[in-house]
């Protein structure tokens, strides 16, 4: 038999498959294929350090979560994590070099310590994606502790400002691009970076074209 990445011949007794909640899920593995691949997210529990690595063939936290890869282009995208044991309470994107991170390192200081305060287990899910200057951050808890979970992320978010739209600008688009967008599709009701970066997705192959469309209408209305 045949490793299902790399094509090494392999005997049967020898394969290892791969875990189950990973994007190679019982697929037949050679040992390196298996073992070497880098990690597509890293989960951390509740006080501990220890990092638990789900990566494309193997699994450290027992089926707890799973991944699998979400396409948004042909070269491009990122891992998404689920689970049936815990609920998910809050996402965000972690960008590096960008004014959000002191934001969302505050708010991760203080919901830990009253998740902790309040017995509350979770897990935190750091997901890769294809840039390397993003990457998503998950708060899970137990399902039976949703509720006030949800209720302490909120009180959490309130005092760190988080909803402020600050903090989604210039992620994809600087100003002076944002500010056109939100010109030229005023029906959109952007407000946000990640509003626009979100029409540009819906838009798709067309994009280009709608976007010189609108802005040649506006020329022309702008010279009336």
């Amino acid at each position: 038999m045949k490793c299902y990445v790399c094509d090494k011949k392999i005997r049967k007794s020898k394969a290892y498959l791969g875990d189950e909640g990973t994007p190679l899920e019982g697929k037949s593995l050679c040992e390196d294929c298996y073992s070497e691949d880098e990690p597509c997210a890293t989960v951390i529990y509740s006080k501990e350090d220890t990092p638990y690595i789900i990566s494309g063939a193997r699994n450290e936290t027992e089926g707890d979560f799973r991944v699998r890869w979400h396409s948004t282009d042909p070269w491009r995208g990122y891992y998404e994590a689920s689970s049936q044991k815990y609920s998910l309470v809050n996402t965000a994107e972690l960008l590096a070099y960008h004014e959000s991170e002191k934001m969302l390192k505050n708010f991760d200081d203080k919901i830990r310590e009253l998740f902790d305060e309040h017995e509350i287990e979770y897990a935190r899910v750091f997901a890769r994606s294809s840039n390397v200057f993003y990457q998503n951050y998950d708060l899970y808890v137990r399902k039976d502790q949703v509720l006030l979970a949800g209720l302490l992320a909120t009180k959490v978010k309130r005092e760190v400002d988080y909803d402020n739209p600050k903090w989604y600008r210039n992620i994809v688009f600087d100003e002076t691009a944002l500010q056109k967008l939100i010109e030229l599709f005023p029906e959109k009701g952007i407000k946000t970076d990640y509003d626009a970066a979100k029409l540009v997705e819906e838009l798709g192959d067309n994009a280009l074209d709608e976007l010189q469309r609108r802005l040649k209408e506006n020329r022309g209305a702008s010279n009336k």
